[in-house]
């Protein structure tokens, strides 16, 4: 399991075989606190807090 931070602050715990795409949000998305999309094979999107080279570690 790997934990991502949601947007809210809340932990989010994550099987890394269940995630399918990370990519970095747009340009307004920082603003919000998102700095990555996160999508899983079962069609949930994550707006998540963390960096993206750090998920993909």
């Amino acid at each position: 399991m790997i934990q991502l931070t949601g947007i809210n602050r809340k932990a989010i715990h994550l099987a890394p075989t269940a995630i399918a795409s990370v990519t970095e949000a747009g340009a307004s998305s920082p603003w919000h606190g998102i700095c990555v999309i996160a999508r899983t094979f079962g069609g949930q999107v994550l707006e998540v807090r963390d960096r993206a080279d750090d998920i993909v570690r």
